[in-house]
């Protein structure tokens, strides 16, 4: 793991770690739920397995188990695990690194990552995308969120340093074309971010 993405992780866990220490907010099982909805039906299975990471790992199992899929959540902080483990004790989730994800090979019809790529390193991007290729089935489906820009450094928060890279989206999409993912949709989200829906095609 990188110094950029372990310090990252290290932040995010202490923000979890304060969020276990107070009484817990109930999550909105709305917030959200139509894209989640819409990467759904794009997978093209009535079952769909899809491991889940990111922002909102929690909320955003719960969603795809409520909505017909099956979902295991990763994430590469044990905080924040156990945080979400207690926001949605029926969901399924493991600590794992996004690069080298602890599931078996051809195992998920999709995978969504929120802003996981938000916070992996450029010159990281094809390592982190080849795991992603592993763990999905061919024809399975990626959704990544974006953040657009030139920028690609670490910013302060209130609980430490968070890495964050943005990208051109044109860009972005050439380097998974590359490894095999083709551009099925994309849209607008706020912030100046996008969300882009990729199939895995061999």
């Amino acid at each position: 793991m990188s110094d950029a993405a372990a310090i990252t992780l290290k932040t995010y866990g202490r923000l979890a770690e304060q969020k276990l220490a107070i009484p817990l907010q109930p999550l909105d099982p709305q917030a959200g739920k139509a894209r989640v909805e819409s990467f759904l039906l794009r997978t093209g299975r009535p079952l769909p397995r899809v491991v889940v990471m990111g922002a909102e790992v929690a909320l955003r199992c719960r969603q795809v188990d409520e909505c017909g899929g099956t979902a295991t959540g990763v994430d590469g902080s044990a905080a924040v695990i156990e945080l979400a483990r207690k926001l949605y004790p029926q969901g399924e989730f493991l600590v794992g690194d996004a690069r080298s994800l602890p599931v078996a090979t051809n195992s998920f019809d999709g995978a969504w990552t929120e802003s996981v790529f938000m916070h992996v390193p450029r010159a990281e991007v094809a390592r982190a995308m080849s795991s992603m290729h592993r763990a999905l089935r061919p024809g399975g489906l990626l959704y990544v969120r974006l953040a657009l820009g030139e920028r690609e450094g670490f910013e302060h928060s209130a609980q430490g340093e968070i890495f964050r890279a943005r990208w051109d989206a044109t860009e972005f999409e050439q380097v998974l074309n590359s490894l095999d993912f083709t551009l099925q949709h994309s849209e607008t989200l706020p912030d100046n971010e996008a969300g882009m829906f990729f199939r895995r095609e061999y």
